[in-house]
């Protein structure tokens, strides 16, 4: 069998395989892992957003040991640790949000906004929009 016609033949095959699977409902693979990152990132983000310390060091520490995880398998602790942090985080607010815009889903992917950028980012107060004059002593005084 030349390899042209193994590889075609090995293709084949996969596809009689996925249509059987698709056909009786069965998920493959990816899909399983799909659903199993959105679960625990919903898992993990639910115990973020805890009041309960021992519940932010619980999800503290199944991040830490995703990184672990990573760094095991030979990648870079920091920058694996840093990717899979803005992947729950990914995971989490589409899980939230699931009919968000594309241009969200974009910035979500970039992970958490850092707190002190995003206070330089934003626009000023609605409060304090408009004819507001910051030479106005008696709006100081208020």
């Amino acid at each position: 069998m030349e390899p042209e016609e193994y590889v075609s033949a090995g293709a084949a095959r996969t596809a009689r395989w996925r249509a059987a699977i698709k056909q009786r409902s069965i998920p493959e693979t990816d899909d399983l892992d799909t659903a199993i990152a959105s679960a625990f990132s919903a898992f993990i983000g639910h115990y973020q957003r805890s009041g309960l310390l021992e519940h932010q060091q619980a999800a503290n520490g199944m991040v830490l040991l995703i990184g672990k995880a990573l760094q095991d398998a030979g990648y870079c602790g920091d920058e694996a640790l840093r990717r899979a942090e803005n992947r729950l985080y990914y995971l989490q607010m589409v899980a939230r949000h699931p009919d968000a815009s594309a241009t969200a889903k974009k910035r979500w992917e970039l992970g958490p906004p850092d707190p002190e950028a995003a206070l330089m980012e934003q626009d000023f107060d609605p409060l304090y929009e408009g004819d507001f004059d910051v030479t106005d002593e008696d709006a100081y005084n208020e």
